[in-house]
Formats: structure tokens, C-alpha cells, sequence
């Protein structure tokens, strides 16, 4: 039987975002991955004969509280922009950091190039809060 007394998996309060040069404190939920298209391909007879891969690509979002978003867009302003999904890809780079905890060793993720591809406000009834998901493509993810 493996031995778990001094393990610990990655918990909430150990990771945080930093992009457009601002910590993110309202970050409510963030997701990103990176895929690969891949199909089979076929030769003689029925069945797969190996898999063929073509492009890859990074995706996600992050879910944020409005006033995070406020400062977004106060900040893509001042820069000259309308909202901070107009700012160019080119300048906007999202650090995601997983401290340190119990043995495991502090991880980075550098997203590069990323494009927020929309963002939308609402709520409904009862609602105390309002949280906003913004869904973006990157160029790349790396880990440090």
C-alpha cells in the first residue's frame, strides 16, 4: 500500500495569475490546455495503419470577478486601447505560478501570445457576486 501521510495535491491557495503586469486577486477559475490534431490513417485494409499529427494549438479561459475586469480595462485604456481584449496578443503574457508546498517544488506556467477572444457581462437573481469567463488562444505554453 503506498505511503500518502506527507503528500499534497495542488490546492486553490497555492496557485496565482499575474498578466498585463497586475496580480490578479479576483481570479474566481482559470483552464488551459494544449492539443494536437491528430487522425488515423488508413492504408490496405481495415484498420489503422499508424497516426498522422498536424497542427497544435493552446487554449483557455479565466474566470474573474467584475472589479478584476475594470482594472483590465482601465489599464488597455490608459495604453489606448477600448477593453483589454483589444490589446495585441504580441504584449500579453499570463504566469501562472503553483507554490511550493509539501515536497513538491514550485511550478510555472508561462502562457505567450494570448488573444482573449470575447468576454461578457451578466447576472441573474440572488446573485452576489458578478463573475466574468473570458476564453482566449495562445502561441505558447511553457513550463519552468
Amino acid at each position: 500500500m503506498a505511503n500518502y501521510v506527507n503528500s499534497q495535491e495542488l490546492e486553490w491557495k497555492h496557485a496565482d495569475l499575474s498578466f498585463l503586469g497586475v496580480t490578479i486577486r479576483g481570479l474566481r477559475g482559470f483552464k488551459y490546455k494544449k492539443s494536437t490534431e491528430s487522425e488515423h490513417l488508413f492504408a490496405a485494409g481495415d484498420q489503422p495503419v499508424g497516426i498522422q499529427s498536424g497542427n497544435k494549438k493552446i487554449e483557455g479561459s479565466i474566470k474573474l470577478l467584475k472589479s478584476e475586469l475594470d482594472r483590465l480595462n482601465k489599464a488597455a485604456r490608459t495604453a489606448g486601447y477600448a477593453d483589454f481584449s483589444e490589446v495585441p496578443y504580441q504584449v500579453i503574457t499570463a504566469t501562472f505560478h503553483y507554490k511550493e508546498a509539501f515536497g513538491r517544488e514550485q511550478q510555472t506556467d508561462v502562457i505567450s501570445g494570448i488573444k482573449f477572444t470575447e468576454w461578457e457581462k451578466g447576472m441573474e437573481q440572488g446573485a452576489k457576486l458578478m463573475e466574468i469567463d473570458c476564453p482566449f488562444i495562445a502561441l505558447s505554453l511553457k513550463s519552468v
